[in-house]
């Protein structure tokens, strides 16, 4: 069965552990935790992700967001302390799981930062996804071949260029040529506008490539700015 992941927005913490608890009623299989959503998600303080641990009680999949950047590059040496301090304590918190992507200004991985953060993830048994950065990668066919060589979990992606507001619908093609490419060596995670309306079609032109992938949302959850259960639900028995 493809899993599903729902991104969940933990800015207000009074709404944070009903949200994150929704998501676990209606049988998400992994969170991602961020702040900031307006920046694409930014890495989420230490009570937010203590308040996710708990409402996403004996889960296997709190995966916390590791980003301060909107540009997701490395200037400075304090930067790259920050991401380690942030990867720490995510696995202080009891994450399973961070959710990283470091480019350079060519638009592509950059690899010396990436591999330090990515050793530190695994020495703290966390796993490792790389974020929507990679759709910006001018090359993800060279990326997705160096992210599996640096022991990436999951890469996510919507197979369309980040920024340009096209969603999973217009890249299916590429994220059927990523999947195949993958081969079970790295897991796809496909997000970027999976709807209710879409998912089947989704699943449809991608399941038939192999299972290791799985599905992203974020707001096709919500009703009235919460996330709902039953939308949760729904989006499970589409991916089965």
């Amino acid at each position: 069965m493809t899993q599903l992941e729902i991104c969940i927005n933990a800015d207000d913490l009074q709404q944070l552990e009903a949200n994150v608890g929704a998501a676990w009623q209606g049988g998400a299989s992994r969170i991602e935790l961020c702040a900031d959503m307006q920046q694409q998600g930014m890495t989420p303080g230490l009570v937010a992700i203590q308040k996710a641990r708990r409402a996403f009680a004996d889960r296997p999949g709190l995966l916390v967001m590791v980003r301060f950047r909107s540009d997701d590059q490395i200037q400075t040496k304090a930067e790259l302390a920050a991401m380690q301090q942030a990867i720490s304590q995510a696995a202080d918190a009891g994450a399973d799981g961070v959710v990283l992507g470091l480019l350079t200004n060519q638009r592509g991985l950059d690899l010396p930062a990436l591999e330090l953060l990515i050793s530190q993830a695994k020495r703290l048994g966390l796993q490792v996804t790389f974020h929507r950065a990679f759709d910006a990668i001018h090359d993800r066919s060279q990326a997705l071949n160096q992210l599996i060589e640096l022991g990436v979990d999951r890469v996510l992606s919507a197979g369309t260029l980040w920024g340009s507001d096209l969603g999973v619908m217009h890249g299916l093609d590429l994220l059927l040529q990523l999947k195949i490419q993958a081969a079970g060596r790295i897991e796809l995670v496909v997000g970027g506008g999976v709807s209710l309306d879409n998912l089947a079609a989704v699943t449809n032109r991608l399941r038939p490539a192999g299972q290791l992938w799985s599905v992203h949302s974020y707001s096709a959850v919500f009703s009235q700015g919460k996330v709902d259960p039953e939308k949760v639900a729904a989006l499970v028995r589409l991916c089965q």
